[in-house]
């Protein structure tokens, strides 16, 4: 069972939803409605004790659940006390662990879109698809899932994006880069959106327009939010871009690639860059510290931070 999600006038309805198998796709039914407040059915009995009276409910409609599992769907509409309270270490060692077997993991089950959105949300990498053939353990978590599941399990980890993430997110996902006419990324973004949205391997037996209107949808707004807004990269300003040339030069890897970097990668560059400049290794200590002004100056640029 997962909480699944649409979106209505002012927000969102929620839902308790089941993935099935129906050769030869996997498919979802609604199981309860849980309306546009679903922390209604949170009942406290002090500021981090809490119950969800939802077992007998769903019991009569032929579905076993636990407190734990209601715990784990329930969690955004907590409290949070009850969600520090549950992230105690006391706590967190008693919830059930759950084991990946990569043996059962069948890359031919899952769609590239969907690698390669976990790839970027899981290990932050700007070119998934140079890495669709690996089967990362992790992987397993969108297998055996309805194509609603999958939007839902993804949406929630999307939703915890900061600013940049998102615009890094869907950079990578569509692979757009930075492109310097707006309408041909315009044209790019569009025609990926199309492509995923007719291919039935995507869509597992939903129509076009449901697809676009309920899951694809998201990206859109995320591209006019993200990207379109920017009109140019803020590399493009003369500062900045002054800034990014004298990374990359220092660096030594090109204008593109530092763009496409993530803050992981550009980090761990300057290690190593640090390293071979450190005084002790024989290095300048003019240059030394000149390396970690730029680091802290191209961050705060580029992150934020």
């Amino acid at each position: 069972m997962y909480l699944s999600r649409k979106i209505v006038n002012g927000g969102y309805e929620y839902f308790l939803a089941q993935s099935y198998f129906e050769p030869p796709y996997w498919r979802s039914k609604i199981v309860y409605n849980l309306g546009k407040f679903p922390e209604q059915f949170v009942e406290y009995y002090s500021e981090v004790a809490f119950y969800i009276p939802l077992e007998e409910v769903l019991r009569e409609k032929g579905i076993e659940t636990t407190q734990d599992e209601l715990e784990e769907i329930f969690f955004r509409f907590l409290s949070p006390e009850a969600k520090d309270c549950l992230k105690s270490p006391l706590n967190r060692k008693r919830r059930k662990i759950v084991k990946i077997d990569k043996n059962t993991l069948n890359l031919k089950d899952l769609h590239p879109f969907d690698i390669s959105r976990f790839l970027v949300l899981k290990l932050g990498i700007t070119n998934p698809y140079n890495f669709l053939g690996i089967d990362f353990p992790f992987l397993i978590y969108l297998q055996n899932k309805s194509r609603d599941e999958i939007e839902n399990f993804l949406w929630d980890i999307e939703d915890e994006l900061t600013y940049r993430e998102k615009l890094r997110y869907i950079l990578s996902i569509f692979n757009l880069g930075f492109e310097r006419s707006l309408e041909k990324s315009d044209e790019k973004f569009l025609k990926k959106i199309c492509e995923v949205a007719e291919d039935e391997n995507y869509r597992m037996g939903l129509s076009k327009e449901e697809v676009l209107n309920r899951y694809l949808s998201r990206y859109v707004w995320f591209y006019f939010d993200f990207v379109k807004q920017k009109e140019r990269p803020k590399i493009y300003n003369l500062l900045e871009r002054e800034i990014y040339i004298e990374v990359a030069k220092m660096l030594e890897i090109s204008l593109e690639t530092l763009i496409n970097l993530s803050k992981k990668e550009i980090i761990s560059l300057f290690r190593k860059k640090a390293q071979k400049l450190h005084p002790d290794k024989g290095g300048s200590h003019e240059e030394f510290i000149k390396l970690r002004n730029l680091l802290d100056k191209f961050l705060k640029i580029k992150f934020g931070s």
